[in-house]
């Protein structure tokens, strides 16, 4: 995370009027339903239940026929109730709705995009995207932050390589390939983010290759040179993160992801990063844990109205965890989603998942600082997170979900959280439990 300078603030404004200028032209500008796949608008027409696909056919508006440039975007404000009222008015142990009997003003984001087409000239193959946020979740999204409430969360440019059915090649940031739950909320079926999430990369930096084989397989492998995640924004020797999608039929969808190489540690493992001054992680020669982390999901459609996902994931990183008896953390959950509309309006999303953290790597790593209070468990201090603890945890979700028109989206959800420690906290005692109630409202244009 960067420290805000003058540069910074000069590209935080730059952003902020980016935002600007696409949000007075994009009133009045054609929407354009074929920016990918000719597909229209899973907000507008179905739910579309794996959150990277709805995003690839959300409507982009069209900036420019000549060049194929394009944009679209959100904003989002929520309120969230949390029935344990603790005194440090955080929601323990959550990633974006942290803030606890208040309102929050999460984000608006705008993306632009020049789409690369296969064929034609080698101009015609190149392009790129710049999605910028600015909000309360902006700082711990990760990229390239600003400030606290300014990152441009993905930035990249594209050639689709004239290699078979097309080699697409990206060199920039750009969301992680792992985990079925994404960044941009719109395209993620509940409010509030999974336990799972917490344990996956945000975004990332690297060089990707995507190539599709045929109708049914996909893969796509990268190389990557930092990760942004719960766990912190740190720079590596390079990892690999794959994706293999499969589509056996138009009814199912199988992804299989993983992520490979070293990432530092807890400080004072041998995989950790108690460094010299001055020195960060990831400098080459500093002791790092080797991770491995495999897992997928699969998506079944049972009728024009209902679907199910099924997610699971296992992770060991080596020499990186203080509680673990072997100095390795691994941490592993599962996740069951069902999702029914009864409407084009009207909809409910349902997720229970069980989580553990072995090795005290991933949970509890927030602080209570201003911002951005995420991960945060009962004894966070300004300044420090929550002493490590391996626990099991395990939430159930339900979100019941309004759209009374195809770009304005709300929820109404319920969750309740458990652990086996006392992490979550009532009034100002540790406790086990936690429930809350989220209403969140997001506007797609």
């Amino acid at each position: 995370m960067l420290h805000e300078s003058r540069n910074s603030r000069v590209l935080s404004c730059a952003g902020l009027v980016f935002v600007g200028v696409i949000l007075a032209f994009g009133c009045v500008l054609p929407t354009d339903a074929l920016a990918e796949d000719k597909k229209p608008s899973p907000f507008a027409y179905q739910f579309e239940p794996i959150p990277r696909v709805a995003e690839k056919m959300t409507v982009r508006r069209l900036l420019s026929e000549v060049l194929r440039v394009r944009f679209n975007g959100y904003s989002q404000v929520s309120y969230t109730q949390n029935f344990n009222r603790p005194s440090n008015d955080i929601n323990e142990l959550r990633i974006f709705d942290v803030n606890s009997n208040q309102f929050r003003a999460n984000v608006i984001q705008a993306a632009i995009e020049r789409q690369a087409k296969a064929g034609g000239s080698a101009l015609d193959r190149l392009g790129f995207r710049v999605k910028f946020n600015a909000g309360q979740d902006s700082d711990f999204i990760g990229g390239l932050n600003l400030n606290p409430f300014a990152t441009f969360q993905e930035f990249y440019v594209q050639y689709l390589a004239p290699v078979g059915r097309g080699l697409d090649l990206q060199v920039g940031q750009f969301n992680a390939l792992v985990g079925y739950e994404q960044v941009g909320n719109p395209y993620s079926p509940n409010y509030s983010r999974s336990y799972l999430y917490l344990g996956q990369p945000f975004t990332m930096g690297g060089i990707s290759a995507t190539y599709e084989f045929n109708e049914q397989v996909t893969l796509s492998i990268r190389a990557i040179s930092y990760v942004n995640a719960a766990q912190a924004n740190t720079h590596h020797e390079p990892l690999v993160e794959t994706l293999l999608m499969l589509f056996p039929s138009e009814t199912v969808r199988v992804m299989l992801y993983g992520l490979a190489g070293p990432r530092a540690g807890a400080p004072g493992t041998p995989g950790g990063t108690t460094l010299p001054a001055g020195q960060n992680a990831g400098t080459p020669g500093t002791p790092e844990g080797m991770l491995l982390l495999a897992g997928g999901y699969a998506s079944w459609q049972f009728g024009a109205q209902t679907w199910a996902v099924v997610e699971a994931y296992y992770a060991n990183q080596a020499n990186s965890s203080l509680i673990s008896p072997g100095k390795d953390a691994r941490w592993d959950g599962v996740a069951a989603y069902l999702f029914h509309d009864f409407t084009k309006e009207w909809g409910v999303r349902l997720r229970g998942e069980i989580f553990e953290d072995k090795g005290g790597l991933v949970t509890c790593q927030g602080t209570t600082a201003y911002q951005p209070k995420a991960n945060v468990c009962f004894g966070a201090k300004s300044t420090e997170p929550a002493p490590a603890v391996a626990q099991t945890l395990w939430e159930v979700t339900a979100t019941l979900e309004y759209r009374p028109f195809p770009s304005l989206k709300t929820r109404l959800e319920y969750r309740y959280d458990k652990s086996d420690h006392n992490v979550f906290q009532v009034g100002g005692r540790a406790t086990s439990y936690q429930p809350t109630l989220s209403l969140d409202v997001v506007y797609i244009f």
